[in-house]
């Protein structure tokens, strides 16, 4: 069961549902994971994953994450009792009542809808995504496909690693100098969510319409899956959709 659960919903737009999950409360041994093959129970992941769709009551889009900037959308529905096999990091819809859902471990879950609540877009961007800005293409595709001035868009980053925690130690050779201004070189890290900020309004974005889940992935990670604190860990679901 899924007890740690936190929902957001945009202010203006009442349609659309977005729900982020995070470790269980309890002492399962799981605790609460929705991915399989991290090395826990999938047994257990089974249950939790066989619950949370079951409790969505809705077809759930799913993607295998390779950490690219491949943006599919409306594929084909995943089951609970499935690994996600087509591969990809983005996922789009314009049906009502699919769930587009993401798994994380610091890696940040940035959930989309236009203004009217009819279109929708879940994105999987760790750092090698915002690295090559998956944000601008898969924000540039999404309006392309469904004819939505970047405008119209708002945007939420859910959970994920802080802006003191992101330590890159060989940041030229893994960055650059054109990632500079989010880079504390006393502190070798990188203000993820700076970045994403900038990247998400250099996309079309209204500053107003962009909003963040303050929460650290690996100071919280009693609460959340961190793959900085423990690399075998289990992962988070980052789930919208609209009515």
């Amino acid at each position: 069961m899924l007890d740690n659960l936190l929902f957001f919903q945009f202010s203006s737009i009442k349609n659309v549902h977005c729900l982020f999950h995070g470790k269980n409360n309890n002492t399962q041994k799981s605790l609460g994971s929705i991915a399989f093959g991290r090395g826990e129970d999938d047994t257990v992941i089974l249950k939790n994953r066989k619950y949370l769709f079951e409790k969505l009551h809705i077809p759930v889009l799913e993607v295998h994450q390779i950490h690219s900037s491949i943006l599919h959308f409306s594929p084909a529905e995943t089951l609970y009792s499935e690994k996600a096999s087509l591969e990809g990091d983005g996922i789009a819809t314009d049906k009502a009542k699919h769930a587009l859902l993401i798994k994380t471990a610091d890696c940040q879950p940035v959930l989309f809808t236009d203004k009217q609540g009819e279109h929708i877009m879940a994105l999987h961007v760790g750092w090698r995504g915002s690295r090559n800005d998956f944000i601008a293409q898969a924000v540039a595709e999404f309006c392309e496909k469904y004819k939505i001035p970047a405008g119209d868009l708002s945007a939420v980053r859910g959970p994920s690693l802080g802006p003191n925690e992101a330590e890159f130690t060989h940041f030229a050779a893994e960055w650059g100098d054109a990632y500079k201004n989010w880079y504390n070189a006393e502190k070798q890290t990188l203000n993820l969510w700076e970045l994403t900020r900038f990247q998400l309004q250099k996309a079309g974005l209204l500053p107003e319409n962009i909003y963040g889940i303050d929460f650290c992935t690996k100071t919280m990670h009693n609460q959340y899956f961190s793959h900085r604190e423990n690399n075998q860990t289990g992962r988070q679901a980052s789930i919208i959709w609209f009515e």
